[in-house]
């Protein structure tokens, strides 16, 4: 019924003539303005591909302008979690992963499911999210499944990050900034007119850290950082028709990671941060774009290409204790490309459509090196060997694997909207995407373990290879129809449905645990080794999402709200699990998320303005038993019930006085509960954090005085368990500093 129905608007919408829309309603699909109360902001936005201008989105999104960066300190997107309602990005102890949870959908390891987009150019690996914002316009975050315009990986929602043209913006603007923890930091941007077509933006960026947490083992801050990176825009218009945009980007970070407890479930007892392999996080990246766009008064065609390279090095002390049981080195080095091709029309009729074409190749290489110390040979491995009459007799045992993950994929969509149908006012968008995607796994890993017999005490070596090669394909069609009401321009419900969708893929660090299996074959030819597919590979994931919602001013000017209520189901879950070596993602049948989202914005005064943000959650399973527990009913882990964010600014101007702005801006962000296993036994309770910044400015001089959980909250950002001990990592303490800022 459901497919009836969408094709059937499909075809009605299809049909349709180019009637001029009503004045006081017209949907041109030219650069959108919208208007912020907060700080009385107006906003550029454009889509090459939305059929629908994004203040008149039939959906649940938030922008934060330039001034609210600034204001609420948001350096990256991590630091966005919680101040949008059911937005939650939790600190995991490394850029490494930077997991995303939008209405408690969300991957803490390998995959993706919210996609991160910078000047329309699709960031490949969920590795790469976490870097400095340099020159940014605005951040548009988009909640509920976007697969019908940008498919695979965007179940969550989709974070699109969009920085100055130098065509728009010229000024240069340089910033130091130090605080406690030896918190440093350096920026300059600069952009600027070559001549009336061309325009270049040049920005840079360092960032230093003593760290946070001590490591008792070295005596040594666990978590130092230093990063550092450039970015350069060439814009040039062609004609009035005609412009093109050639993009670089370059991000270096060199971290202490991975700042784990062993934690005592029985006692609450948290032991110091206590180990002795190391454990850090070498990251280099960077990606290039070239952005065209042809427009006329009919239809807009853009085209995105980009090129993509990351090579990082992860070291991990896997026990977290200063004993020698095991650790883990991993790298990646990855080389991706995309395509994109969008045409839409640009007319003021009330038919608008938009058509594209995707296409995109990553060539993923990962080496993953697991070594096994003394206290871990004689604790995980020998019991298995003493079962056959062996005794390990080496120090070490190495379980290196090289893996080859390519994979490639197209898609094609169409979506149309009719505004004004029947009735002024009312509108229809429908779409459909033909998603494909081919992975492979190319791989060899082995072992050599040294042991003795105890029977007749010789020695020898039981050694495995284990090469292989697996290969699947997903094709998926995913549509989207959503209807709204204009009751005025600014008022406006609507309702939608639309399918989000995740690929499947492998699990190579699970590779290291069968691969541990094989010389116990050699022992004992009738085991029977765990079964390859079970572990190794998980499946695609997949979910409807149903919304309504309101939008509006309220009073005109003064107070905006967002109302948004949703549910969402979950059918072939993706859940991350560890196994002896690692961990894997296993598919866990279904879960039910529904909830709401609220947003509250106000212009109270030409110098204040506050704003409250509100999400409740409700995420449970469904249908999930592991063959020893059944979990339906139990809460979905890792993503909070409730995100909630309050905020201030309060900017005074004067003339003729030693200053010419008094600038004071507040907010506390809140999360909690996060249900950390899926037994729901362990927990971080709701908690707030208040972050504040008390500024003047004269001239092209600017001076802040800022902090950071000002109130040195205790809190939790990350806990799992493995091999019969839990871990927690606390969240990051008080900080404070001052900034001093040159504009001009």
């Amino acid at each position: 019924m459901k497919k009836r129905l969408f094709f059937a608007i499909c075809v009605f919408v299809a049909a349709g003539t180019c009637k001029t829309a009503r004045a006081e309603n017209e949907h041109t699909p030219e650069n959108d303005t919208i208007r912020s109360l907060f700080l009385n902001e107006v906003i550029i936005t454009s889509s090459s591909k939305e059929t629908n201008s994004l203040k008149g989105l039939p959906g649940a999104y938030s922008v934060l302008s330039p001034k609210q960066l600034d204001g609420m300190q948001i350096e990256n997107v991590v630091d966005i979690s919680a101040i949008v309602p059911n937005f939650f990005i939790p600190d995991y102890g490394s850029k490494y992963t930077s997991p995303v949870y939008v209405r408690g959908i969300g991957n803490r390891s390998t995959g993706q499911a919210s996609a991160m987009y910078v000047d329309n150019i699709p960031l490949i690996n969920k590795s790469t999210y976490d870097f400095d914002f340099l020159d940014v316009q605005h951040v548009e975050l988009l909640r509920g499944p976007q697969g019908t315009l940008y498919g695979r990986n965007s179940m969550g929602g989709i974070i699109n990050v969009f920085t100055h043209s130098p065509l728009t913006l010229q000024q240069t603007r340089v910033g130091i900034s130090g605080g406690n923890y030896g918190l440093f930091q350096a920026h300059g941007t600069g952009s600027y007119l070559l001549n009336d077509r061309l325009g270049l933006s040049v920005s840079g960026y360092y960032d230093h850290s003593d760290g946070y947490f001590t490591n008792e083992y070295t005596g040594k801050k666990a978590d130092a950082l230093d990063a550092g990176g450039g970015r350069m825009r060439l814009d040039y218009k062609f004609s009035e028709s005609f412009k093109g945009s050639f993009i670089l980007n370059y991000d270096y970070s060199d971290q202490g990671a991975y700042p784990y407890h062993v934690y005592d479930k029985t006692t609450g007892k948290t032991d110091p941060i206590n180990y002795n392999d190391e454990g850090s996080y070498l990251r280099k990246m960077g990606y290039t774009g070239l952005n065209l766009e042809y427009k006329n008064e009919k239809i807009v065609l853009a085209s995105t290409t980009s090129y993509q390279g990351l090579n990082d090095h992860m070291k991990m002390d896997q026990d977290y204790s200063p004993a020698a049981v095991y650790n883990i080195y991993q790298v990646q080095n990855q080389k991706a490309f995309t395509e994109e091709i969008t045409v839409k029309s640009n007319t003021k009729c009330n038919y608008q459509w938009s058509f594209g074409a995707f296409g995109f190749y990553n060539d993923l290489k990962t080496d993953v090196d697991v070594n096994f110390g003394k206290v871990g040979i004689m604790g995980m491995l020998q019991p298995m060997l003493a079962r056959f009459g062996y005794t390990a007799t080496g120090n070490e045992v190495g379980v290196p694997g090289h893996f080859k993950t390519p994979s490639q994929g197209a898609a094609v969509f169409h979506q149309s909207t009719y505004n004004n149908l029947l009735i002024d006012g009312l509108s229809v968008t429908a779409g459909i995407r033909l998603d494909y995607e081919k992975d492979k796994l190319d791989y060899v890993t082995s072992t050599d373990i040294a042991v003795r017999n105890n029977a007749t005490g010789e020695s020898s070596s039981l050694s495995a290879n284990m090469p292989g090669k697996q290969s699947n394909d997903y094709t998926q069609l995913l549509p989207k129809v959503a209807l709204k009401y204009e009751f005025n321009p600014t008022h406006y419900v609507y309702a939608s449905a639309s399918k989000g969708y995740n690929p499947g893929g492998y699990n190579i660090q699970a590779l290291s645990e069968l691969v541990l299996q094989e010389p116990i074959k050699k022992l004992a030819p009738g085991y029977t080794p765990t079964n390859f597919d079970n572990i190794t590979i998980y499946d695609p994931e997949f979910s409807w999402n149903y919304e309504v919602g309101f939008k509006g001013e309220i009073v005109p000017g003064i107070l905006s709200a967002e109302l948004a209520l949703f549910y969402i189901d979950i059918d072939d879950m993706q859940l991350t699990q560890f196994v002896t070596a690692g961990r894997k993602i296993a598919n866990t049948g279904k879960a039910t998320n529904k909830g709401v989202d609220i947003n509250l914005n106000a212009s109270l005064t030409p110098e204040l303005s506050a704003g409250v943000n509100y999400g409740y959650t409700h995420a449970t399973f469904d249908d999930y038993n592991n063959g020893k527990v059944d979990y339906s009913g139990k809460y979905l882990p890792f993503a909070p019930q409730h995100t909630f964010s309050v905020y201030g600014s309060y900017i005074k101007n004067f003339s003729g006085s030693f200053i010419d702005q008094l600038n004071i801006q507040a907010q506390y962000n809140g999360a909690g509960r996060i249900y950390w296993t899926e037994t729901n036994d362990t927990y971080q309770d709701f908690y707030g954090l208040l972050n504040a910044k008390i500024g003047i400015r004269k001239g092209i001089f600017s001076f802040d005085l800022w902090t950071k959980n000002a109130l040195d909250k205790q809190y939790n950002t990350f806990y799992f368990e493995m091999s019969g001990k839990s871990y927690l990592q606390n969240g990051k303490p008080s900080t404070f500093g001052a900034d001093l800022k040159i504009t001009f």
